[in-house]
């Protein structure tokens, strides 16, 4: 097989059929780059399982108990799936917060739009005053974002769904032989000032801003360092606006 970064994350999680599974695992033997992705994975897993749980809120064991004593019946029909959905929602919000998994989750958007052709853009552009106008036309303030980084240059840009429950600016740069994803993430996350991770294979860096988070993907280590350096001028003009 090739290198297919969503089978490798379907290894590490088990969901793949027998013979999908034998096929990934012969090809961790021979390619580093989906090994990189695949031991990454795994030890974002072992964090994530390691963090500590949310503080329940106080009353919580008498509310349950209160609750066992109605029967389904008695609920609601809004309650009995407006309950679980407050459950997602809410695990949701929690996630958004995790660096890593925030992380991992800008590098899944990056895999998922690079690997569609044509690009999933909703404007074409590499002008950034044009993609700039079309976020502002959507509501969305950007910082002044480059035309070009070393040889990779704007393609275009679009909302991005994420996995965390967010939609988060997403803005596409390409060259001939990498991609590079700058992300604006409006929701809190727990960063201090700066997250360096690797996640499916990917460099990724967060950058705190106020209280956004600037996220930047790529497959190059060096072009995802290259932006950061690029943007941290920028960065700092635009927070202290």
């Amino acid at each position: 097989m090739s290198c297919d970064p969503e089978r490798v994350t379907g290894f590490v999680d088990g969901e793949l059929d027998p013979q999908a599974t034998a096929a990934v695992a012969a090809h961790l033997e021979t390619c580093p780059a989906c090994r990189t992705q695949a031991d990454a994975e795994r030890a974002l897993r072992v964090r994530l399982r390691s963090l500590p749980g949310p503080e329940l809120p106080a009353g919580l064991e008498a509310h349950v108990l209160e609750a066992k004593r109605l029967r389904p019946s008695a609920l609601p029909a809004a309650a009995r799936w407006a309950l679980p959905l407050a459950a997602v929602l809410l695990l949701g919000v929690w996630l958004r917060g995790n660096a890593p998994f925030l992380a991992w989750d800008l590098a899944r958007d990056h895999d998922k739009c690079f690997s569609r052709q044509p690009l999933p853009a909703k404007v074409w552009s590499d002008e950034p005053a044009v993609v700039a106008d079309w976020f502002r036309e959507q509501g969305t303030q950007l910082p002044s974002l480059p035309a070009q980084v070393g040889e990779l240059t704007l393609v275009g840009a679009r909302y991005c769904p994420l996995a965390s429950l967010a939609s988060a600016p997403h803005v596409y740069y390409a060259s001939s032989g990498s991609h590079v994803s700058v992300f604006v993430v409006p929701q809190g996350v727990r960063l201090d000032d700066r997250h360096v991770s690797h996640a499916r294979g990917d460099s990724v860096r967060l950058l705190r801003l106020e209280g956004e988070v600037v996220g930047i993907v790529g497959e190059q280590e060096a072009d995802v360092q290259a932006f950061e350096t690029a943007l941290r001028p920028v960065l700092a003009a635009w927070a202290s606006r």
